[in-house]
């Protein structure tokens, strides 16, 4: 850990460094040279006819509601530009097809791909000058996956966990375990039928995993989620976590992909026990009248997700994006982002500006909870064909 320390800590300062390509050509040069200029000259163009810039960013919804564009308006001289997208796959996409886009907001797994296909500006932490207020684990995350050659190269925005909710009024209290979803007596309740899981290999399979890992001999799994850059677990690891979900059906209600799917069903009783991410279950508490719902950590640990906003190589205004990037983390513009999303900023000031509501349920978090989360993480690449294949063979 002190290594990541040290490589978060001492990130250059630079504003208009390249990282370089064959031959020592940054990849922007090499688009220019290759006649591609017009794909991204409204990258960071002025607008208006030389007015403020325009700042181009791929990102969730939630950054695009009106209070949140308009409180970083109000303090960077730029317009900002939202496209909306569904998922950090598509934004890479997007981004590697075209230098339309200064700024992107991928959630973290997706970060070091950006990073490898030479994608994307180290952070200007001149400009990004709300970077040291943002939590530690953050930080030390940041240095775990996606700095290089001393250089951070994406600043954690927004975050959240995942752990599962349950219905108070028919499943008694218990010690947070994954053991609920995966043993048919550890509470007194009939759960056949009443478990729901993500329709995702990459929220799913490492539940598989930390049940696992709690097992005799089974640290190994969590060795895998935690020690590396990627998820490394073996094809061995890999079939008995298949066989794990595979076991788990008979107490499956089903697979569902869609949170707003989630918390309507939830809502009308159709399951007991979900996994699920604490945003989801702050929206169903806050727009529904169900005092009867409690989301636990499981004392294996939970998964973490946090956003990280990323600047183009191909942006030609790369200092003016990283003060768009540093407003989202600022406490005012934070805290209208918090407020789209029902979930908490990874600058902890931000709960300096929530209402004593809106800080209980995503504002101030207990610094020690967040030792308790693993981020996500991608598959490694010398097992990402077997690890695809075992999903597959779970869903079918």
């Amino acid at each position: 850990m002190s290594h990541c320390d040290e490589a978060t800590n001492d990130i250059e300062v630079s504003t208009n460094s390249k990282r370089s390509g064959t031959d020592g050509v940054s990849r922007r040069a090499y688009l220019a040279s290759a006649g591609a200029a017009t794909m991204f000259a409204s990258a960071g163009c002025a607008g208006g006819g030389g007015g403020a810039p325009t700042i181009n960013v791929i990102t969730w919804n939630d950054f695009a509601q009106d209070p949140v564009v308009e409180s970083v308006e109000e303090n960077v001289d730029a317009t900002v530009e939202i496209t909306s997208s569904t998922s950090s796959t598509e934004m890479f996409q997007q981004m590697n097809q075209s230098g339309d886009f200064d700024v992107a907001v991928p959630n973290n797994n997706l970060v070091p791909r950006f990073l490898n296909a030479d994608l994307i500006e180290p952070v200007n932490t001149d400009a990004v000058d709300n970077y040291g207020s943002i939590y530690q684990k953050f930080r030390d995350f940041v240095g775990q996956q996606f700095t290089q050659d001393g250089n951070a190269y994406g600043v954690p925005i927004r975050w959240g966990w995942y752990g599962y909710a349950y219905d108070t009024r028919e499943v008694p209290d218990h010690e947070p375990s994954y053991n609920i979803m995966f043993e048919d007596d550890y509470v007194d309740t009939d759960l056949d039928g009443q478990v729901i899981m993500y329709d995702e290999a990459a929220k799913t399979m490492p539940v598989a995993a930390l049940y696992l890992a709690a097992s005799e001999g089974g640290s190994s799994y969590k060795e895998a989620l935690t020690e590396n850059d990627r998820m490394t677990f073996t094809e061995d690891q890999i079939q008995n976590m298949r066989d794990l979900l595979i076991d788990q059906k008979p107490s499956l209600e089903g697979y569902i992909s869609s949170d707003t799917t989630f918390i309507q069903q939830f809502q009308q009783g159709n399951f007991l026990v979900g996994h699920s991410g604490r945003n989801e279950i702050v929206r169903l508490q806050e727009n529904q009248d169900a005092d009867w719902v409690e989301f636990v950590v499981p004392r294996e640990g939970a998964m973490a997700w946090y956003e990280t906003a990323v600047v183009s190589q191909a942006s030609d205004n790369p200092e003016m994006a990283w003060e768009v990037v540093n407003e989202y983390i600022s406490p005012a513009t934070g805290a209208e982002l918090a407020r789209q999303g029902k979930s908490p900023s990874c600058n902890p000031n931000v709960a300096d500006e929530l209402d004593e509501t809106e800080a209980e349920l995503y504002g101030r978090i207990d610094p020690e909870r967040i030792e308790q989360f693993i981020p996500f993480k991608d598959i490694d690449s010398d097992v990402q064909e077997p690890y695809n294949a075992a999903w597959e063979e779970v869903k079918a």
